[in-house]
């Protein structure tokens, strides 16, 4: 799992009800901001998980699926005893939570694609903690996150192949609260998710020999990661074999968003956030 720099918080991504595996974590110097690389699975279902091991006060964990808002919970500190955990694993309206699933991403060969949005934050699942009050702890839905199906240009997808959508609704009540931020972020989780074969290809996850998969396959993942700016050159050098830290996941809770007007608008960072 990741950590932060004190200690107090740590965080997760299970998929299916399985942890996944983490690979070359980094840790900024301020110790503000956390990152590593996982595996995607097309297809499956994920969750963040977080827990609040110390610090004394409500902890709000906001999450954004390839950069749109998608709300959060709230960890609770001193009232309830710590250490706290949270997941997140969905888009609630209240009634129903749809859960979030890993994708394909949509190519096509339009070259009025060019010209449109970057999705500069394409492949990247965040989670920010802060403080906050609890101003009301029972108040409706306020409206609901959207993460629609991308298309991009074949040009432009670099080496990500797949984003973050939502499957079909369940029924799971949420309780929403609404609160007031106390303090700025204390840290950020960052997830960069791509494909197992992307990842060994550039060394960033050791290979796995009873991994089978086409040659074509391969080349592709590795002309791909060539060309891709968020892997730094150093990356791109096999590793020796290492071992991933990991953990198995703590509690399960139901989930909270916001208002989200069309497709894939950044959903605004709001007071109303999933009670828990």
């Amino acid at each position: 799992m990741l950590q932060s720099l004190d200690g107090s918080f740590c965080a997760w991504i299970t998929i299916e009800g399985v942890v996944t595996p983490e690979y070359s974590v980094e840790t900024s110097a301020d110790g503000k901001t956390v990152t590593c690389w996982i595996a995607s699975e097309l297809g499956k279902k994920f969750a963040v998980h977080w827990t609040n091991r110390s610090y004394p006060a409500h902890i709000q964990g906001q999450v954004k699926m390839d950069g749109v808002n998608c709300g959060g919970r709230i960890s609770y500190g001193h009232l309830r005893g710590l250490p706290k955990s949270s997941v997140k694993d969905g888009i609630s309206d209240g009634m129903t939570v749809k859960p979030f699933v890993f994708s394909g991403l949509a190519l096509s060969d339009d070259d009025a694609l060019l010209g449109g949005p970057s999705y500069e934050n394409l492949g990247l699942i965040e989670l920010t903690l802060h403080p906050v009050q609890i101003l009301n702890a029972n108040v409706p839905c306020s409206g609901t996150a959207n993460l629609s199906n991308l298309q991009v240009h074949e040009r432009s997808k670099k080496a990500v192949t797949q984003q973050i959508t939502l499957a079909a609704p369940i029924i799971q009540r949420t309780t929403f609260a609404r609160t007031a931020r106390l303090a700025a972020d204390l840290v950020t989780f960052t997830f960069k998710y791509r494909p197992l074969d992307i990842l060994q290809a550039n060394g960033m996850a050791p290979a796995s020999s009873g991994l089978k998969r086409k040659s074509s396959d391969e080349e592709s993942s590795k002309s791909a990661l060539s060309e891709h700016p968020n892997l730094p050159p150093t990356k791109r050098i096999v590793k020796k074999e290492k071992k991933p830290r990991v953990k198995e996941e703590e509690e399960k809770h139901a989930k909270r968003v916001k208002r989200e007007g069309s497709n894939r608008r950044p959903f605004n960072s709001g007071e109303v956030i999933d009670l828990t």
